[in-house]
């Protein structure tokens, strides 16, 4: 889990996660499998939401124990490298510098089956399905005890987000 620390210079609080302190290769490993490609959903964490398209209607499942959803076209779960956690440990603290833990949830949207696809490039349906998830997620978040502000960002490209185990 990550912590806030205070910024002095543009006096603001900053998000510093924890595997800041870690070195992570800048290469995929070769023979890696990308755990946001279609069959590969057991490695990352069960789907919170899964959107699937069947009879020109969407379904909004989740992944359960026995079963692990197939055939979506957007998909989210808690990210394994959480930068946030609603689960705090670190205590506040002003020496050296102030820092307090950083409280909250961390979700990946995986935007499209065929994740390389720049964003500019996928069709317009798509993007609604993707603006559609990320509404009920920002309603949920806003519904939860402590969360006061939501952040929205995208992370594209092999080197971008969870790493590859």
């Amino acid at each position: 889990m990550g912590y806030l620390r205070k910024d002095y210079v543009l006096d603001k609080f900053v998000i510093v996660p924890k595997l800041a302190d870690e070195t992570i290769s800048n290469e995929k490993p070769s023979g890696a499998r990308c755990p946001y490609c279609p069959g590969n959903e057991y490695m990352t964490e069960p789907a919170l939401i899964s959107l699937v398209a069947k009879d020109g209607m969407l379904q909004r499942l989740s992944d359960s124990e026995e079963n692990v959803v197939g055939d979506w076209c957007v998909r989210v779960f808690q990210s394994s490298t959480p930068a946030v956690t609603k689960n705090s440990t670190t205590i506040y603290t002003d020496k050296p510098l102030y820092s307090e833990p950083a409280y909250g949830y961390h979700q990946v949207v995986v935007a499209s089956p065929e994740h390389n696809q720049k964003l500019s490039q996928i069709s317009v349906d798509q993007w609604t399905n993707v603006l559609l998830v990320i509404q009920d997620r920002v309603r949920w978040l806003y519904t939860q005890k402590s969360v006061s502000y939501v952040c929205i960002f995208v992370n594209s490209g092999h080197m971008a987000g969870t790493p590859y185990d």
